[in-house]
């Protein structure tokens, strides 16, 4: 993770409530909430770029579907290619029009099987 912590695939908070156009607060709220999860890195938390793309509504939805996994395996969630999404990551499988209610399933599915 240290790696992705230096090319970008993760992403200090701030920079985060930047892109998202809101203060470090709301985020931490997002975070409390479970609508948000940091990665800690070297006692430094990050979070997935791949949350700028997705958008504050569409990340608090599959953050909170994602449910009890930890924030580690959330981030692989994320990352990975799933074959229930024709090998495509969540980011690639909504930018191609799969509906949300399916990666919020998939999502359940994944968190229930941890």
């Amino acid at each position: 993770m240290t790696r992705w912590a230096r090319d970008g695939t993760l992403i200090a908070p701030r920079q985060l409530a930047k892109a998202w156009g809101q203060d470090l607060h709301t985020l931490q709220a997002a975070v409390r909430r479970g609508d948000l999860f940091e990665v800690w890195v070297d006692e430094i938390p990050y979070c997935s770029a791949l949350f700028v793309g997705l958008g504050v509504e569409a990340t608090a939805k599959v953050c909170q579907a994602l449910g009890g996994m930890t924030a580690s395996e959330k981030l692989v969630f994320l990352m990975r290619e799933h074959g229930a999404l024709s090998g495509q990551t969540v980011i690639q499988a909504l930018s191609t029009g799969t509906p949300m209610a399916r990666i919020e399933e998939l999502a359940s599915d994944n968190a229930a099987g941890f």
